[in-house]
């Protein structure tokens, strides 16, 4: 009796682990993220020659989906709007294993997709303390869960325009 069900267990547990690898394949060849899921590179949706001047229109968006214009997967991430200039909040440690922070940081050409529209920017990671304080305000009034987490460090990247869009 005890082994059918701990041999019941082990097969569920390799149904669950092989439906979950599924989808996060699938999700590769998605075009974009499947919600928090990391998808494929964003192809659908018109290319905007150039990033408007005046980020407004984004200040009610919850979620963009954005990609490092050198790599072939996209993710789901925030934005935030301040004064028409936006913003891409990230949290250093939720979820773990993260690592674009680190290569935007280094090379922040990217494409993020709003409306249905891409954008080609650059991510240029804000360091002055004070913006970064502002911003964190900007972002607790937006997303009043994120005052709920565990807190931790937080980048903050501005897009900026990529004459280069691709």
């Amino acid at each position: 009796m005890i082994g059918r069900i701990v041999r019941g267990i082990v097969i569920l547990i390799v149904v669950l682990a092989v439906a979950v690898g599924a989808l996060f394949a699938i999700a590769r060849l998605h075009d974009g993220p499947l919600g928090p899921i990391p998808g494929g590179p964003l192809q659908a949706g018109e290319l905007v020659g150039q990033p408007p001047a005046d980020w407004s229109f984004a200040a009610d968006v919850k979620q963009v989906e954005m990609q490092l214009a050198y790599e072939n997967d996209s993710r789901t991430t925030w934005i935030l709007v301040d004064q028409g200039v936006a913003y891409i909040p990230c949290s250093l440690d939720f979820p773990p294993g993260k690592r674009w922070y680190k290569a935007a940081d280094a090379d922040g050409a990217a494409i993020v997709r709003i409306g249905g529209k891409r954008y080609g920017v650059t991510l240029s990671r804000v360091k002055d303390e004070t913006t970064i304080q502002s911003l964190g305000k900007v972002a607790l009034a937006k997303y009043p869960e994120a005052a709920r987490s565990r807190g931790g460090p937080v980048w903050f990247f501005k897009l900026e325009p990529r004459t280069a869009a691709g």
